[in-house]
């Protein structure tokens, strides 16, 4: 390194040379930045390797570390496209989002939405359902880390007089998504994770309800009127308006009868974290 170039400058110009799209020779010159070096003279030849071959290690060492994570992240949607393909969205996906972050824990962040995206269409006209089985994966990953929060219990529930459970409003836990799909990619995840052959799918909207129990995500699917019943508990409705859309469904008598059913489940599963009583007793 010439005692003239700052480190910084240099491990920059590094960081953009692996990380351009261009052919290696554009991208040699074009990492010098403005600052008026070229990066190939910085670095030194050694042991019978040139320079150029030397940076060039760098550039593969870090895409094979950006494709061993993908693998790991979106395992289904690898072995549902084959290894080539993804070895191939893989490079372009690195191409297009090179990392922001010094963690390759964000590494697959972006690419859901860049396999919905008009670059690799063509690619994947094969997979209609890829970017939703990569979110899908994504969900799993992502839902991992998300923050804790101490789970309702059913107990709290047995103290609250039956007057007040009208205005009752229940709090889902902060490591919980509910998903719409339109493939059931989940059957997709499945047969993978069980080391089956992938089976052929068709388009079917499905509702996925994701959330972290104690160290494990799982998720399940979800029938419409649980869907609607969960929505309106995180948009923030009162049990009395969960229990009326119900009704509006099954019949005043059928309608609580099973409001009251979920809620016992969703206890059992972990799925609410709290409530609110906008007027507690004196």
């Amino acid at each position: 390194m010439s005692e003239s170039t700052p480190l910084r400058e240099l491990q920059r110009s590094l960081a953009r040379f692996i990380t351009r799209a261009e052919d290696s020779d554009a991208r040699v010159l074009a990492a010098g930045g403005t600052q008026g070096f070229s990066l190939l003279d910085q670095i030194r030849a050694a042991r019978g390797i040139p320079a150029g071959d030397r940076l060039r290690i760098y550039e593969h060492a870090q895409f094979a570390r950006l494709h061993e994570v993908l693998r790991e992240d979106f395992g289904a949607l690898r072995a549902a496209v084959g290894d080539d393909a993804f070895h191939d969205l893989a490079k372009l996906y690195g191409m297009a989002h090179p990392s922001r972050s010094f963690s390759l824990r964000f590494a697959g962040e972006c690419f859901p939405a860049f396999l919905a995206g008009p670059v690799v269409a063509p690619l994947l006209s094969r997979w209609p359902f890829a970017a939703e089985l990569a979110a899908f994966e994504w969900m799993l990953v992502d839902l991992f880390d998300a923050p804790d929060d101490r789970t309702l219990e059913r107990a709290s529930l047995a103290t609250i007089p039956p007057e007040r459970w009208p205005l009752l409003r229940f709090e889902c836990v902060r490591a919980a998504r509910l998903v719409r799909f339109d493939w059931p990619v989940q059957i997709l995840h499945e047969a993978w994770s069980a080391d089956r052959a992938l089976p052929e799918i068709a388009p079917a909207q499905t509702e996925i309800l994701f959330h972290r129990r104690r160290e494990r995500v799982v998720y399940r699917a979800v029938a419409p009127l649980e869907e609607q019943a969960l929505s309106l508990v995180c948009g923030g409705a009162d049990f009395e308006a969960i229990c009326r859309s119900a009704s509006d469904a099954l019949g005043d008598a059928e309608g609580p009868r099973f409001v009251l059913a979920l809620l016992e489940r969703w206890i059992a599963e972990e799925l609410l974290a709290g409530l609110a009583d906008p007027s507690p007793a004196a």
